[in-house]
């Protein structure tokens, strides 16, 4: 019985994140339409070795202990990120920034 709760979840899987999928894709220029399509292209011409982070057989403990160790590298990383933060703050009130201003396609416009 478990296996077969275990592939009706997997079935039900793809039609969520299709539907998510589509829901962002339908608010987007596009022009990120097109970019999506071509990272698509992209993903499905490799296999999963190409992505080492796609691991089929990860088993639950391991990919707990990876989120911890992900979690602990975030947590240890707190400080400087304060640090950079007070700093962009100190920038903009002081005047040493711009804004940014985008293109059309997503690019960062000269200034």
């Amino acid at each position: 019985m478990q296996g077969d709760t275990m592939e009706m979840h997997s079935a039900l899987q793809p039609s969520a994140y299709e539907q998510a999928l589509l829901s962002i894709m339908r608010t987007l220029p596009v022009e990120r339409v097109v970019q999506i399509l071509d990272y698509a292209h992209y993903i499905q011409s490799r296999t999963s070795e190409d992505f080492g982070f796609l691991e089929d057989d990860e088993t639950e403990e391991e990919i707990l202990a990876d989120e911890a160790r992900w979690d602990a590298q975030f947590a240890a990383t707190q400080e400087g990120l304060k640090r950079m933060a007070d700093k962009v703050r100190a920038d903009i009130q002081a005047g040493r920034t711009m804004p940014m201003v985008f293109t059309k396609d997503g690019s960062i416009a000269p200034g």
